[in-house]
């Protein structure tokens, strides 16, 4: 005879809050550090993500602050799950009704890995069933399922047979900031990762910053934002929280209020870009005019070789991996001479070079001072800090 799972449930109106944000590898104690400064306690950094308690003003900070987040999730049950009975079972067993109305629409996404259960597809339906069954149980009718835009979207995470439900308070990830005019055509680095590398490099916004392969911008538009403090959750985007039953709508605005008002009026250091494309001159340029920025960063067309002279400051580059077979001896000729224009118009400065290629990286001819490991999209890549002398 089978016994159902013990369901440790937690509600929104629950303090603290257990609270999960994924992100990046190599980003965990970044992200750690951010929120920290929102006010988070009992952080925890792990793989690709950090645990960590709250309440909901921390749920809004995280939302509207981090950097390097890709989303914000509020645990709401962990449970056994063994098998599709336990799984179905302990899903059936949470309060869905504090989470979601008749009138919401709902979707489940699923993660699983080292469990006896580990298809997701199968791993979201058998949520799914179980919600609706509640419902009809509970209510005589069940919400609808949107899988494309719900209104609460559930993630369902399973490692080890142990389950964990949550509410994702972000929607979109938080990558999608709202500073690009067409999320269309993708950027070659996302912005959380841009985010990383530049606090990852030791920038605060106090030194003059330049970016000679600098693409659609993205390194670009993070670092001003980091330069005039602005909350990258400002620019314009929805978050998911805000259909949410537990929205809290006036502790929402007064966040809004509070980052708006530690904004930096001040220009600060200046921020320059360059590329020998015109046409990522011009995507930057809508994505630096987007973000309201455009009176910090300078733009121009120009070869990452076309370095002028600079004492001081800070170099951030994206070159291209050369995925492709062939691709790799064209660019080491870019390499080469992006190193030899290091040495010798960028000296006292520091450079952060992403780097996806380990025989491109030794081109450069400069030996870094540290590293560390990140991952572009699939891409395996090495972050290399540079002192020039």
């Amino acid at each position: 005879m089978s016994t159902s799972p013990t369901v440790v449930k937690r509600s929104p109106k629950q303090q603290p809050l257990r609270l999960h944000c994924p992100t990046g590898v190599g980003l965990e104690q970044v992200l750690a550090a951010e929120l920290r400064r929102c006010g988070a306690t009992s952080v925890v950094p792990g793989n690709r993500g950090v645990s960590f308690s709250g309440d909901l003003s921390t749920v809004y900070r995280a939302n509207l602050w981090c950097r390097t987040a890709h989303r914000v999730l509020m645990e709401i049950a962990t449970f056994p799950a063994g098998g599709r009975e336990a799984l179905y079972e302990g899903a059936k067993r949470v309060q869905w009704e504090d989470y979601i109305s008749l009138s919401q629409t709902l979707a489940v996404d699923a993660v699983a890995g080292n469990s006896g259960l580990d298809h997701t597809q199968f791993i979201s339906r058998v949520v799914k069933d179980a919600i609706v069954d509640r419902f009809r149980e509970k209510r005589g009718r069940r919400p609808d399922v949107d899988p494309r835009n719900p209104t609460v979207r559930i993630n369902a995470h399973i490692v080890s047979d142990l389950c964990t439900l949550s509410i994702d308070t972000s929607g979109e990830r938080l990558h999608r900031r709202g500073y690009r005019p067409d999320f269309g055509t993708p950027a070659p680095l996302k912005e959380t990762l841009a985010a990383g590398i530049l606090l990852l490099s030791g920038y605060d916004g106090t030194q003059p910053l330049i970016d000679p392969m600098c693409g659609s911008g993205t390194l670009l538009v993070e670092a001003a934002l980091i330069a005039r403090n602005i909350a990258p959750g400002l620019l314009g985007r929805r978050f998911a929280f805000m259909g949410h039953l537990s929205f809290d709508r006036p502790l929402w605005l007064a966040h809004i209020d509070e980052a708006r008002e530690q904004i930096s009026p001040d220009a600060g250091e200046a921020i320059s870009g360059a590329d020998v494309d015109e046409t990522a001159v011009r995507a930057a340029s809508a994505a630096v005019q987007g973000a309201g920025v455009d009176d910090l960063v300078r733009l121009r067309r120009a070869d990452a070789a076309d370095l002028a002279g600079r004492e001081g400051g800070i170099l951030v580059a994206n070159p291209p991996y050369g995925e492709r077979l062939g691709e790799l001896d064209k660019l080491a000729k870019t390499y080469t001479a992006l190193g030899d224009a290091l040495k010798r118009r960028c000296r006292g400065m520091t450079a952060h070079l992403l780097v996806g290629s380990k025989f491109l990286a030794g081109k450069i001819g400069l030996h870094p001072k540290s590293r560390e490991v990140l991952w572009n999209g699939g891409i395996e890549c090495r972050l290399l800090h540079y002192d020039l002398y």
